[in-house]
Order: C-alpha cells, then sequence, then structure tokens
C-alpha cells in the first residue's frame, strides 16, 4: 500500500517535526508514504467579489454610525 500526502507548501516549520512523526508511524506499520509539497495556484482573496456577497441593510448612515447599529452605542 502506498500513502501519498500533499501539503501545502506554505505550512510553517513549527509543523516539521509531526509530518516526521506522522510518516515514522505510518512505516512502523508497513505503509510507505510519500509526503509531498504542492504551491498554491492562487490565492483564494484574488477570487472575492465584494458585490456578490454584499448584503444591503437598508441604512445609508452605516459606516458612519456602525458602533450604533452594532453595539447601541448612540449615534454620531
Amino acid at each position: 500500500m502506498q500513502l501519498t500526502i500533499t501539503l501545502p507548501d506554505i505550512l510553517p516549520d513549527q509543523l516539521s517535526p509531526v509530518i516526521n512523526k506522522l510518516k515514522a508511524l505510518f512505516t512502523k506499520e508497513g505503509i510507505a508514504v510519500e509526503i509531498k509539497p504542492e504551491a498554491l495556484s492562487y490565492d483564494s482573496w484574488d477570487n472575492l467579489n465584494i458585490d456578490k456577497i454584499a448584503v444591503d441593510t437598508g441604512r445609508d448612515d452605516f459606516a458612519e454610525n456602525h458602533d450604533h447599529y452594532l453595539y447601541g452605542i448612540a449615534k454620531r
């Protein structure tokens, strides 16, 4: 049995010991493991469409008085 784990290449270096322990565990059980990094091909923020997810609150002064609408503080 061959197990291939593909991880994003942006993981912090602190995870290397955990990944190595995981690989050793599978190897000990007789399972061949290949762990390979994969470069992310895109950034999710690049595809964000604000117009598609925006909600019309019906409040013309929301930006100015957001504390009032969110927390009940007096309007400015």
